[in-house]
């Protein structure tokens, strides 16, 4: 298994499972794999592929650039979907208070995004699986 796979996995794992532990591995993952790495790290937006040009031909790509994109990725993602549900969720209870409007409100939010990022990091996982650049750029 690849680390562009792994790294997927575990930002799943760190939504549905192990929120914690699994958010530890991925910062080991990127502070091993992505902050020593050298070269420019790519996403499928970078590959500006026209309809005339053959994708062998634009793209050239080592398995080191794959998993620092994929892990990068999984990693802000975390980083990311944690701050804005957390975030998000403390600030509807702050601005609404303690009543029942509210919480339905905070959990309709906590449902709405949590459920968004799931699906990002399966679309991901799948783009990892089939050794290919995640779609989104981050930073």
């Amino acid at each position: 298994m690849s680390k562009a796979v792994q790294a997927q996995a575990w930002y799943l794992a760190n939504l549905l499972a192990l929120p914690g532990l699994s958010f530890l591995v991925l910062l080991y993952l990127y502070l091993k794999y992505v902050r020593p790495y050298q070269g420019v790290i790519r996403d499928q937006r970078d590959l500006e592929l026209s309809d005339d040009q053959p994708l062998a031909t634009s793209l050239t790509i080592t398995q080191a650039e794959l998993d620092a994109s994929h892990i990068r990725s999984a990693f802000w993602l975390s980083v990311i979907g944690g701050s804005t549900v957390i975030g998000g969720c403390g600030l509807l209870f702050f601005l609404t208070g303690n009543n029942a409007k509210a919480w339905v409100m905070i959990v309709l939010y906590f449902t709405v995004l949590h459920t968004s990022f799931v699906l990002w990091g399966m679309f991901n996982l799948a783009k990892a699986w089939s050794s290919k650049l995640p779609f989104f750029k981050l930073i």
